[in-house]
């Protein structure tokens, strides 16, 4: 783990001037404190720079000209994947920096970026690197500038391992399909939390913490504790734990009249339901981000805030916690004056949180969809971004319905963003997948719609690229947004996609680099394949010929082959090739009820994948072979006696790091690995 005392020295000087806190967080707070080189960079092909708006970091080009690196820090020990920000001028090019690239061997470029300016996390195996980064002006000019590095392990910090969402731990070189077995194979620890764990566990290798060096595995739970746990269970005793302040009560009517919230999330409050973010280098010990609910007396007001914590202590950090805010103009159902704003009651954060370019985004949508106009109020998918390095910030502010659409889609609102993470491509651009609600583009209504996104002026996101499919306009409650598009790079026709669908089973592909926007006649996207995901089954409860809830589960994607777990169906995969699906090419032996999984993957490279899946409401953990699916390798119930999971947490997938799997439950997190 690298200590940046320069970096950290740094970022102290842009937060020493926040001291007041929010009155909302700060006063429950108050309260509360009585491989080789080839498989490391094969994601990751030299590519077009594209443009982007400056990252936010405090990385200052030298003013002579020539490339700055502020992180890593030279000698430094670093996890995989490896956080490289640099800054580059040229006074001599009166045009500027053309682009900017990083190269850990010579004549290898792993990552290229349009700009003066990079930030980005780099996907690199354990070992030792000289990188070099590279800045081209726009006169013909290079700069370079080298930083020595070692990377000392594998780390989770973001949810299904990157930006892109891709569900793929591609370093993890311990288990194989031949040890993963009743035999060798099994729940090894399993160490109590307060409530459930909604959000996927993160994990840091060999870190510097309480007066000693562990692997440890963060969770957080809805209960609002955040827990640092040892990774290889020496103890139970959490190494450190947060409670952030009281969960907003939920009930049959709070923390809004009619939401049900009791019977969608099944616990007595609301509190950090989304997968936080880790940056291992950020400050002296690195820091982790959670948005967390609190209810400071324990009834309304509610307030949703961003915290940002010592990854070592799980201390506050300086320039933390931030009361979420927003307003944008727009004449929706509950638009006062011209102007919407962030109702803390009504939104909840369920998507992961993103890191791209210097800012923390976070999105939200509702609880069970309530309220909507019909009360004169409603919910919106509002996208936020923070400066990451000071989250005082508030730096994007996007709300995809703010308008009375006019075409009969509906008054504004809803369009939630909430099954789908938000995720990044290579280049920062953003991706957003709404839900059920208004549709009308040339007012800004983006209802079941794919968003590409770029940070704009005055705060604002602007959309680059939409694809809408003319199916779901209009449609009640067939959410596009129940799961994650995610983002491929491949050697197709259309090298740059997106792959997803909906509740309703269908799976779109569709090109970045030109989506297709919205076409009542017939979807301009690459490919659509109904009844891909679920299997209606007549009289379930869910997903049947009158039930349209089949698909909830976010792709995983390795080597060319996509897999989803959907409701009442099998775990699947689908073949990619010249940027076009084909299959299912196998499936596994079980069908899973509602709500499917979120299936993820462990591999070295392209060898020994398993595909790692939680079935739903039985409660058992299942290990297949990537290669064919109807080869189980391994479940949870196969010595039910040693290796019983209990419980566990619907839309939540499995980590897969350093030889175990972490599955957080409903009480627990349960570690399985290797047996001793």
């Amino acid at each position: 783990m690298s200590h940046q005392a320069g970096y950290a020295s740094r970022l102290a000087l842009i937060v020493s001037s926040f001291c007041n806190f929010s009155n909302g967080i700060s006063g429950e707070l108050n309260k509360r404190r009585k491989l080789s080189l080839k498989t490391a960079f094969w994601l990751f092909p030299a590519m077009v720079a594209i443009m982007q708006v400056p990252a936010h970091a405090a990385c200052s080009p030298p003013s002579g000209g020539g490339v700055a690196i502020c992180s890593p820090q030279s000698a430094s020990k670093d996890v995989n994947p490896v956080h490289y920000i640099a800054a580059a001028s040229a006074p001599s090019c009166a045009a500027g920096i053309a682009t900017m690239s990083i190269q850990p061997k010579p004549g290898v470029t792993a990552y290229s970026i349009g700009g003066s300016t990079l930030d980005t996390f780099l996907p690199q195996a354990p070992g030792s690197y000289t990188t070099t980064i590279v800045a081209n002006d726009k006169c013909g000019s290079t700069s370079k500038k080298t930083v020595g590095i070692t990377v000392t392990g594998t780390a989770v910090i973001t949810y299904q391992y990157n930006v892109q969402r891709l569900g793929a731990n591609l370093y993890e070189t311990q288990l194989t399909p031949a040890n993963v077995n009743s035999a060798l194979f099994g729940k090894i620890f399993s160490c109590s939390v307060d409530s459930f764990i909604y959000g996927q566990p993160l994990f840091v290798p060999k870190l510097s913490i309480a007066g000693g060096t562990h692997n440890v595995v963060f969770v957080a739970t809805e209960n609002n504790s955040i827990y640092a746990f040892d990774a290889d269970g020496k103890t139970c005793t959490p190494l450190w734990h947060r409670f952030i302040g009281t969960p907003v009560p939920c009930t049959m009517d709070t923390p809004i009249p009619g939401n049900d919230c009791n019977l969608v999330f099944h616990t007595p409050g609301v509190g950090i339901t989304s997968t936080m973010f880790i940056d291992p280098t950020q400050g002296t010990h690195g820091v982790i981000y959670v948005e967390a609910r609190t209810a400071p007396g324990g009834t309304a007001p509610y307030f949703h805030g961003l915290h940002k914590l010592d990854l070592t202590t799980g201390k506050e950090m300086p320039d933390s916690p931030v009361t979420i805010k927003a307003t944008v103009a727009g004449n929706a159902c509950d638009a006062v004056n011209g102007v919407i704003t962030f109702h803390s009651a009504a939104q909840n954060n369920r998507s992961a949180l993103l890191y791209a370019n210097g800012v923390v985004y976070i999105a939200f949508g509702s609880i069970n969809d309530k309220p909507s106009c019909t009360i004169g109020a409603t919910y919106y998918g509002w996208i936020l971004g923070y400066n990451a390095f000071n989250i005082q910030q508030q730096v994007a502010v996007f709300n995809p319905s703010p308008a009375v659409a006019g075409n009969g889609s509906g008054p504004g609102g809803k369009d939630a963003i909430w099954g789908g993470a938000l995720a990044a491509s290579l280049n920062n651009q953003i991706y957003a997948v709404t839900g059920n609600g208004p549709f009308n583009a040339s007012v800004g209504d983006y209802g079941n719609t794919y968003l590409k996104l770029s940070p704009g002026s005055n705060k604002s996101l602007k959309v680059l690229d939409y694809f809408s499919p003319a199916f779901l306009f209009n449609n009640d409650d067939l959410d596009l947004g129940a799961s994650t598009g995610i983002i491929i790079t491949s050697s197709g026709q259309f090298p740059h996609e997106l792959i997803g669908g909906g509740k309703y089973g269908t799976l779109y592909v569709v090109n970045r680099d030109n989506m297709g926007k919205f076409n009542s006649a017939a979807d301009q996207n690459v490919q659509t394949i109904p009844n891909a995901v679920g299997i209606r089954v007549s009289g379930a409860a869910t997903c049947s010929p009158t039930d349209d809830d089949c698909d909830y589960s976010t792709p995983a994607y390795w080597n060319g082959r996509l897999y989803v777990s959907g409701t009442n169906d099998h775990v699947k995969d689908f073949v990619l090739s010249n940027s076009l699906l084909s299959g299912p090419m196998s499936t596994s032996p079980q069908t899973f009820g509602y709500p499917g999984s979120v299936p993820t993957i462990s591999a070295n490279g392209t060898k020994n994948a398993i595909v790692w899946a939680v079935e739903p409401k039985k409660a058992v953990l299942h290990a297949y072979d990537a290669s064919n699916l109807s080869n189980e390798l391994y479940n949870s119930n196969q010595n039910a006696t040693r290796d019983a999971l209990g419980s566990n947490v619907k839309f939540a997938p499995a980590t897969v790091v350093n030889g175990k799997v972490y599955v957080g439950t409903q009480t627990q997190i349960v570690a399985y690995g290797i047996l001793p």
